[in-house]
């Protein structure tokens, strides 16, 4: 098995960016006592508190297969960063955080609209801390898709949609330095790579006819 490398990359965190991102996020009441406290308190506390977040949501899935064929990458847009890419956010020239990038934020024209990768039923739609307004949607059997940092949700929770259907609008709401889209895929609540899930010919030989055998077995029993 080939070793996989992830991209390595250094973040200035300046004083600018923690007024105009990381300050409005807290209420007046809990804003932390300096700018390296606020950043921190988000970047770590908030960020593991919403990734058990996401694991509880995605365990919570419908238990038959919702989708078809391959999933969609937003329309016309730029990979700006990948899953797995390893981060050391600076402030004044000395590292203070780090983090792991668990999806894709994929950048296209400000406000884009944003299509469901694949057909299933909206699991979740609100605010989701530092992925700020996010939709996830369930597309059964422990897969769900996830997008985040948007401008504008135009789905509710339980809604049915289709591949391609318009849900939301991309923004730069949580932590977000601007406009993009973090777009994610979850297994029973963890995120893997959307890369794969991207890819025809890898759905075709590793999930389809898998997700359908299981899928019927579970009708059959019920």
């Amino acid at each position: 098995m080939k070793k996989k490398t992830f991209r390595r990359s250094s973040i200035r965190i300046s004083d600018d960016f923690i007024k105009r991102v990381v300050y409005p996020l807290f209420n007046e009441t809990d804003l932390p006592p300096d700018p390296v406290s606020a950043f921190l308190k988000v970047n770590e506390k908030w960020r593991d508190r919403d990734v058990k977040r996401l694991g509880v949501i995605g365990r919570q899935s419908e238990p038959r297969m919702l989708w078809k064929g391959r999933f969609l990458q937003l329309k016309n847009s730029k990979v700006m960063a990948a899953y797995g890419d390893r981060r050391v956010y600076l402030y004044k020239g000395k590292p203070i955080s780090r983090s792991v990038h668990l999806g894709y934020d994929l950048a296209s024209v400000a406000n884009a609209p944003v299509g469901a990768a694949n057909s299933g039923i909206v699991k979740f739609a609100g605010d989701l801390g530092i992925y700020g307004n996010a939709v996830i949607i369930d597309h059964g059997l422990g897969l769900m898709s996830l997008y985040g940092h948007l401008s504008e949700i135009l789905v509710k929770d339980g809604q049915s949609v289709k591949k391609g259907e318009l849900i939301a609008k991309t923004g730069s709401s949580g932590l977000a330095g601007g406009d993009h889209l973090h777009f994610g895929i979850l297994v029973q609540g963890i995120e893997v790579s959307p890369l794969y899930w991207w890819d025809p010919r890898w759905i075709k030989a590793n999930v389809g006819f898998i997700g359908s055998m299981v899928s019927k077995g579970l009708r059959k029993n019920r």
